[in-house]
């Protein structure tokens, strides 16, 4: 699991990444704590998956 922070209500949950092959990657997703929709960029450094969130607005 990934951690990603929501950018509307700014609460922590975890997300299942994709794997390595296919990264960088966007998903579109919503928030699993106050359901608002998000996209999610996803992507390595040193092997590591990092996520992080944005509004679809942004």
């Amino acid at each position: 699991m990934v951690p990603v922070i929501c950018p509307f209500c700014f609460e922590e949950f975890g997300v299942h990444p994709p794997s390595l092959a296919e990264l960088p990657a966007e998903w579109d997703y919503d928030c699993e704590i106050c359901c608002r929709p998000m996209i999610i960029s996803f992507d390595e450094c040193d092997g590591d998956i990092s996520a992080e969130a944005r509004s679809l607005g942004a």
